[in-house]
């Protein structure tokens, strides 16, 4: 089969070959083609004959887009005009949470707002800013409320309080708060309003107990509730009957149990049941004796373990440390008998200490040498601190022991060091100098002066000292 009815041919340029003959007719395919087309639909009629269904597609027309209006800008200009005249008076108002006490009235503004909102979004500009205007009268008298709202929302929180309703007196108070930060008694309040809900449930809790006679239980809440909020509604009044029913016999076992668990050492259980006993009758005899009998254990108690803490440190001579050990136990029992012997043997040894450090800060002064003379006879001294007197000794007396120096020069320069001594020209001279700093100066006609500072150490050798006038005038 040929080719050439397949190959594009140029509407320029001709092909190359001789032209075609019109006359001369090729093969054609074009009837093959037709037969083709009919037998095909021939077949797809016979098979929807058989199966019932004819499937035919149909093409589906697309809808062309219809032109989008252009917004007028007054009227967008009138709506965002009246829309930030609604966000002036709903910012303020906002803030001081207008559900919690406009209710319907805020819940209906806020339905208005969201409507002028979706008008907004579907460019309905004259509806939206007329929606927003008709919300400019309701927003502008929840506003006017505001400086009266504090006066309105006190009882309301105080009616949340008694309730329990610690949720609506917190935020009641916090709005007055927010309003009036100064309004009598509002500040005081918010700590007993955040604990509404404990302080209601413990005084329900001792009505419950009320009822059951459970006495005991009835009182430990309520002095709970004492503890929490001394001031809440009918907490006072439920505590003064349970206090009265509660009976003498069971205030006697109290302070029995108390003694036999102070006579057993247990401190801890006496002072609880003493504790609880004082809570009824606090001015009765045997509760004031009992107390004072725990009082004493306890001291007697810290004053030992203050004495242990004392002869600990002792033994590890560190003195101002149990000096102080010894004078809280002086506070706490001045009639102890071994503190007079502690606190002057621990003074003595602190003072010793303190006269040591302070002297090797300065070996050689004249208070040193005082203090040195009184350690020389330590008889009696306890070990450490003996050693560190030695230790002042031996540093004072190679603090004035003197020190060669060697002084050199060039045999033209004058050398004077203050307290020491003053020379003619020389190459090199020794000097004896106790430990500390000088200044050698250098003098020359014609040439500047020369310091030279330097400091002999206790004990230093091979000290030498270059004194030599070298700048012309």
């Amino acid at each position: 089969m040929s080719d050439e009815f397949l190959q594009p041919s140029s509407l320029e340029t001709p092909s190359s070959g001789p032209p075609p003959d019109p006359k001369k007719k090729g093969p054609s395919y074009l009837w093959l083609l037709a037969v083709l087309v009919v037998a095909g639909l021939a077949g797809i009629r016979f098979f929807s004959q058989l199966t019932g269904e004819v499937d035919v597609a149909r093409a589906t027309p697309t809808p062309l887009p219809q032109p989008t209006a252009t917004p007028d800008p007054a009227l967008r200009a009138a709506a965002d005009a009246a829309l930030e005249r609604v966000l002036e008076v709903l910012g303020p108002l906002r803030a001081a949470e207008p559900e919690r006490w406009a209710g319907e009235e805020w819940a209906e503004i806020q339905e208005g707002i969201s409507k002028a909102d979706q008008q907004m979004a579907d460019q309905h500009f004259k509806a939206a800013a007329d929606m927003y205007s008709s919300l400019l009268p309701p927003l502008q008298n929840l506003s006017d409320r505001l400086p009266q709202l504090p006066d309105e929302l006190m009882p309301k929180a105080l009616a949340a309080y008694e309730a329990g309703q610690k949720e609506d007196a917190v935020a009641y108070v916090e709005i007055i708060l927010f309003l009036e930060p100064e309004y009598p008694g509002a500040k005081e309040f918010l700590p007993r309003a955040e604990q509404a809900d404990r302080s209601f449930a413990l005084l329900e809790n001792a009505k419950a107990r009320v009822e059951e006679a459970e006495w005991d239980q009835a009182w430990a809440d309520l002095n709970r509730l004492q503890t929490l909020d001394s001031e809440f509604p009918g907490g006072n009044e439920l505590l003064e009957v349970v206090t009265r029913e509660l009976s003498q016999a069971e205030f006697e076992k109290w302070i029995s149990q108390a003694l036999l668990a102070l006579e057993q050492g247990d401190l801890m259980s006496a002072e609880a049941l003493v504790k609880k006993a004082a809570g009824f009758q606090p001015k009765d005899p045997s509760v004031l004796a009992l107390q004072e009998q725990i009082q004493d254990r306890i001291i007697q108690g810290q004053v030992l373990e203050i004495k242990y803490e004392a002869e600990e440190a002792e033994s590890r001579e560190h003195w101002a440390e149990a000096y102080e050990r010894w004078l809280e136990m002086k506070a706490l029992d001045p009639e102890a008998p071994w503190i007079q012997e502690g606190l002057a043997q621990s003074l003595k040894w602190k003072i010793f200490e303190e006269k040591i450090r302070k002297g090797f800060e300065n070996p050689a002064s004249e208070q040193t040498g005082v203090w040195v003379n009184e350690m020389r006879e330590r008889a009696g001294w306890p070990p450490l601190l003996s050693q560190n007197a030695e230790r002042l000794i031996e540093a004072r007396t190679l603090a004035l022991t003197p020190v060669t120096v060697t002084l050199t020069s060039d045999f033209e320069t004058r050398v004077e060091i203050s307290r020491v001594g003053r020379w003619q020209p020389f190459y090199e001279k020794e000097v004896m100098v106790k430990p500390g700093k000088y200044v050698a100066k250098g003098i020359r006609m014609g040439y500047r002066d020369v310091r030279v500072p330097f400091e002999v150490k206790p004990g230093q050798q091979n000290l030498q000292i270059d004194v030599i006038c070298t700048e012309g005038i």
